[in-house]
């Protein structure tokens, strides 16, 4: 029965895309851009980028660790 299940979600999905196609057709395409970075998109050196997400990283460990002594 789940296989059944599967297979008619498969299959409407297909029919939705294929009707919609015509509507939808310019953004299916849109990702078509070259390659993109953060640094590039923000107007930053990449090392600043590294740096920032270091430092998120470090205080989302700093945030998990005093969670977890609340609740022991």
């Amino acid at each position: 029965m789940d296989g059944l299940v599967f297979m008619a979600g498969l299959i409407v999905g297909i029919v939705i895309f294929a009707e919609a196609y015509g509507a939808i057709s310019s953004f299916v395409f849109s990702g078509d851009q070259g390659a993109q970075t953060l640094s590039g998109w923000l107007g930053l050196s990449p090392w600043s980028i590294w740096l920032g997400l270091a430092v998120m990283a470090l205080g989302a460990f700093r945030l998990a660790r005093r969670l977890e002594r609340r609740q022991s």
